[in-house]
C-alpha cells in the first residue's frame, strides 16, 4: 500500500507527456486561437468599417478602446475567480461570452452599438487569456513550462495571423461583417466540446480538496506514481487556509516583483497594441494598398507565433530566462526602428514586422512563464489576471495614442519610432525583476511565510 504523500507537481514533472496533457494543451490552443482572432477583429476590419460608414479610421478608436477596457475588467475581476472556482468554468464562460458578443456585432448599426458589444466581448477575452497561461502552466512539467505557456500564446497570435489572412481574402467579396460572423460563431460552437473534454487542473483539484478527482487525473498522467486510491496528495505551495486575493500579490515578499512585472506588462502590451491595433491603418495612411497593410499585420502575428514558441523553448533551457527575455525586448526595439525606416520597401517592411512580432509579442508570451514560476499555483490566476489587467491599461493607452497621432496626420515613420520607448522600459524592468527575486530567496525576518518560488524552489 502506498503511504508516502505525493507531491502533485513532482508527479507531473517526472512523468512523460500523457495523452491527457496533450488533450488539455490541444483544447487550450483552440481557446487561445479564437481569443487571438477575436481580440484583433477591430484592427483588421477598421478600414472597411470606416469606408462603409463614411467616417475616418481614427473615429473608430472608441470601439477599439472599449474592447480593451472590457479586457481590463475581465482580467481584474473575472480571471482571478479561477483561483477560487477553477480554471475550467472561467475559461468556458469567457469563451461563450466573447463569442456571443462578437456575433452580435453583425447587427450593429452605429458606433455606439459597436462600442457596447466590443466592451462586453472584451470582458470575456480578458477572463480567458490569463487563464490560458495559468492552465498551460499547470499541465506542464517544470522543464517545459515556458514552452507550454508560449504555445498557448502562440496560438493566440496564430488566431490573429489567420484572422488577417481571412480578412484580406473575404472582406472584398463578403464585407467586414462576415469576419465577425466567423469570429463569433466558431467560439460558440467550441463551448459544447469544452464542456465535455476540457479537464480541470490537478493542482486546483488538490488545493480545493477534490482529492478523488485529483488522484484520478494523476493516474491518467502516470499510473505508476499513484498506486493507491487513498494516497495523500500535497502541494509545496499549499495555501494553508489563505484565500487568493489581489491583496496577496502585495505581501511584503511579492510587492517589488509585482510592481516591476506590472511595469513590464504595461509597457510590453502598450507596445504590442500600439502596433497591432494600427498597423493596417498606419500603413494605409502611408500610401500602401489596404491588402498589403492587412498582410503586414498578419506577418507580425506569424512572427509572434513562431518567435514565441522559439523564445519559450530557449527560456526553458536558459539558466537565466529573465536576462534572455530582457535582451529580446531590446531586439524588439531595434526591429521597430527598422520598421520605421523601411515603409517604402515591401520586402524589408515584411521582414521587420515579422521580427517585431517575434521579439515584442513573442517575448511577452514568455514573460507569462516568469509569472507562473514566481507566484504559487493557488495565486497564479489572480496574478496573471491582475497583471494582464495592468497590461491592458497600456493596451488602452497605446491604441488611443495611435488614434490621436493618426488624426493629427503624424507620419507613419514617427509613429513607429515612438514605439521604441515602451520596449526599452520593459527590457529594463524585466532585468530588475531578477534582482528583487534573488533578494527574496531567503525567508524574511518578519515571520511571513515565503513562497517556495521566491525562496528558490523553482530557480527563479
Amino acid at each position: 500500500m502506498q503511504s508516502s504523500p505525493l507531491n502533485v507537481q513532482r508527479v507531473i514533472d517526472d512523468a512523460p507527456l500523457s495523452a491527457l496533457q496533450r488533450k488539455a494543451v490541444g483544447a487550450i490552443m483552440l481557446v487561445s486561437l479564437f481569443d487571438g482572432f477575436d481580440a484583433l477583429l477591430m484592427a483588421i476590419t477598421s478600414p472597411s468599417i470606416a469606408r462603409e460608414w463614411g467616417v475616418s479610421t481614427a473615429s473608430l478608436t472608441p470601439a477599439i478602446v472599449a474592447s480593451l477596457l472590457g479586457m481590463i475588467v475581465g482580467g481584474v475581476l473575472l480571471a482571478p475567480r479561477a483561483d477560487r472556482y477553477g480554471r475550467r468554468p472561467v475559461l468556458i464562460g469567457g469563451v461563450a461570452l466573447f463569442g456571443a458578443m462578437t456575433l452580435c456585432v453583425v447587427v450593429a448599426k452605429n458606433l455606439e452599438q459597436m462600442i457596447a458589444l466590443r466592451f462586453l466581448a472584451g470582458i470575456g477575452l480578458g477572463a480567458v487569456l490569463p487563464n490560458t497561461y495559468a492552465y498551460a502552466a499547470e499541465f506542464a512539467p517544470t522543464r517545459k513550462r515556458a514552452t507550454f505557456i508560449t504555445i498557448a500564446g502562440a496560438s493566440s497570435a496564430g488566431g490573429g495571423f489567420l484572422g488577417g489572412l481571412l480578412a484580406s481574402a473575404i472582406i472584398p467579396n463578403s464585407g467586414w461583417r462576415s469576419v465577425f460572423v466567423i469570429g463569433g460563431l466558431l467560439p460558440i460552437l467550441l463551448v459544447p466540446a469544452l464542456l465535455r473534454w476540457l479537464p480541470e487542473t490537478a493542482q486546483f483539484l488538490t488545493l480545493s480538496g477534490q482529492m478523488d478527482r485529483a488522484r484520478k487525473m494523476l493516474r491518467e498522467i502516470d499510473p505508476r506514481a499513484v498506486s493507491s486510491s487513498d494516497v495523500q496528495l500535497i502541494m509545496l505551495d499549499d495555501r494553508q487556509g489563505r484565500k487568493p486575493s489581489v491583496k496577496r500579490l502585495f505581501s511584503r515578499q511579492l510587492t517589488p516583483v509585482t510592481l516591476l512585472l506590472g511595469v513590464v506588462f504595461f509597457n510590453a502590451i502598450l507596445l504590442i497594441l500600439f502596433l497591432m491595433s494600427w498597423i493596417p491603418s498606419v500603413l494605409t495612411e502611408a500610401g500602401l494598398p489596404e491588402g498589403r497593410a492587412v498582410a503586414a499585420s498578419a506577418v507580425c502575428n506569424l512572427g509572434a507565433m513562431l518567435g514565441g514558441i522559439g523564445i519559450g523553448m530557449t527560456a526553458d533551457r536558459s539558466g537565466n530566462p529573465r536576462r534572455l527575455l530582457s535582451i529580446c525586448f531590446t531586439i524588439a526595439a531595434v526591429a521597430t526602428v527598422v520598421t520605421a525606416l523601411s515603409i517604402s520597401s515591401t520586402a524589408l517592411l515584411m521582414g521587420s514586422v515579422f521580427v517585431v512580432g517575434a521579439f515584442a509579442i513573442g517575448t511577452q508570451m514568455a514573460v507569462n512563464s516568469v509569472v507562473a514560476t514566481i507566484y504559487p499555483s493557488w495565486l497564479r490566476a489572480t496574478a496573471m489576471g491582475v497583471l494582464s489587467g495592468v497590461g491592458r491599461v497600456g493596451s488602452v493607452i497605446g491604441p488611443a495614442i495611435g488614434g490621436v497621432l493618426l488624426a493629427a496626420h503624424v507620419p507613419a515613420r514617427t509613429i513607429f519610432l515612438l514605439a521604441v520607448v515602451p520596449a526599452i522600459i520593459a527590457s529594463v524592468a524585466l532585468a530588475a525583476v531578477g534582482l528583487f527575486a534573488a533578494a527574496r530567496r531567503n525567508p524574511s525576518s518578519d515571520g511571513e511565510r515565503p513562497t517556495p518560488e521566491l525562496s528558490g524552489a523553482e530557480g527563479v
